[in-house]
């Protein structure tokens, strides 16, 4: 799971009263903040005056920093954290405490109003040394730093072409590198049938019964599983070539049941992957595996349990295997083509959260919605996952009415709406909260 790592310091000016307890005030608060999770990299001293800075800022320099975590201890000069940040780079974190001559709260809200005006993403928090209700909120934030510096430089590949008739797939790549710093690299199908055509039957077997290992039925014939590894080990020659982050494959329908394995195990393996061509969807895996250990599920709301507040999402068989709950899993031909193979499973239960990722220049939007994941059977051909709502299904469905979302949900398991709500304020998309009933 993603550990973002935090440069923490104290800021105090001498001739203010309170700055003698900066040691200990400062090693309590970054207790806390590594208890949530946290990588802190703590300044070897405080700031408060332009030795000091320089010397920190050397230090932070060569830690690659999510963000920084100021600590203002008593009113302070705020040239000393503007010049700081403009040399490390990364968003800042401003914690000011209570304390009635001290000036805590002062230098905090005169640092803040400084940075809002550069346009340096920040937030300004207030509390006593050990909230944690505080503390969490300045994870919340570190935690959406760091997806977004993951992102930035990260390479999606995009296998194939979107499926025809899903316009919503549809995507603008120039906007995609812009907002979020991922480039997109180009492989047609032919590129990868060709290279999963010179494989030689005897890898394509030892992968396929890497493949069957495990599984409580294998349905499909040994064909379709043979080609079905030949696809998986092309893919992993062009992830390996081009050090892809991520991978679209432009899947149906002219690849149904010979490329569901292929994403199902990439998931599995760390590398998340969509089906459909859908780069957006994909994308946004990419954003959800950062916060939970368990890979990313694929699919659409397919079915409504009103009298539970309960949904059913599944995609037709490209779950990861470890997903699958006590029962395990079956290889067997895809639904509706009847041939090839898929994998079908019903999910697991736990905490987790469902989104959608849309758009193109100047309205991406995101939309995320909290639940519990619980045993369901294979009411699908495919990976079910039926989850409890937190907020009634109907106020759901009115926010992807209003602001047009599409059909593709991925579901992470965690509960992640904290975070995705900081990231979507960090990169400047709307953010569509529904349990909140919130707006970004």
């Amino acid at each position: 799971m993603l550990r973002p790592r935090v440069g923490s310091y104290a800021v105090y000016e001498p001739a203010e009263e309170g700055w003698e307890a900066w040691e200990t005030q400062l090693a309590q608060i970054n207790r806390e903040l590594s208890d949530h999770g946290l990588e802190v990299i703590a300044a070897p001293e405080a700031v408060k005056d332009l030795d000091s800075m320089e010397r920190v800022a050397q230090f932070f320099c060569t830690q690659q920093l999510d963000t920084l975590h100021a600590l203002i201890v008593s009113w302070s000069f705020d040239h000393y954290t503007l010049e700081l940040q403009q040399r490390i780079g990364v968003p800042v974190a401003i914690r000011a405490i209570p304390g009635i001559r001290s000036g805590s709260m002062v230098g905090a809200q005169q640092l803040g109003s400084v940075l809002a005006d550069l346009g340096v993403p920040y937030r300004l928090k207030y509390g006593e040394l050990g909230d944690l209700t505080v503390t969490a909120e300045m994870a919340n934030f570190a935690r959406a730093c760091a997806i977004r510096n993951r992102l930035r430089g990260a390479r999606l590949g995009v296998i194939g072409r979107r499926t025809e008739g899903m316009t919503p797939t549809a995507v603008d790549e120039v906007e995609i590198f812009r907002l979020f710093g991922v480039r997109l690299i180009h492989y047609g199908l032919d590129e990868l049938l060709d290279l999963a055509a010179a494989i030689e039957e005897k890898q394509a077997a030892t992968v396929w019964e890497r493949f069957r290992t495990g599984a409580a039925q294998v349905l499909s014939a040994s064909e379709h599983g043979l080609q079905t590894a030949r696809n998986y080990l092309a893919c992993r020659q062009i992830i390996a070539s081009q050090r892809l982050d991520a991978l679209a494959i432009g899947s149906y329908p002219k690849c149904q049941g010979t490329m569901c394995l292929p994403i199902a195990w990439l998931n599995e393996e760390g590398l998340p992957t969509g089906c459909e061509g859908d780069v957006n969807a994909t994308l946004c895996m990419l954003i959800l595996s950062q916060l939970s250990d368990a890979p990313v599920h694929f699919g659409e709301m397919l079915a409504v349990y009103d009298e539970e507040n309960a949904l059913v999402t599944s995609h037709c068989g490209c779950g990861s295997p470890s997903l699958a709950d006590a029962k395990g899993y079956s290889l067997t031909p895809v639904r509706l083509a009847n041939s090839g193979v898929c994998i079908r499973y019903a999910a697991k239960p736990g905490a987790v959260t469902f989104v959608n990722l849309v758009g193109r220049k100047g309205n991406y939007r995101l939309c995320a919605i909290e639940g519990e994941a619980v045993p369901t059977g294979m009411v699908f051909e495919g990976n079910p996952l039926k989850f409890v709502l937190k907020s009634p299904f109907r106020r759901v469905w009115s926010y992807v009415e209003q602001y047009g979302f599409g059909h593709h949900w991925m579901t992470v398991y965690a509960h992640a709406v904290p975070v995705l709500t900081e990231f979507t304020r960090l990169v400047g998309m709307r953010g569509v909260f529904p349990d909140a009933e919130t707006v970004v």
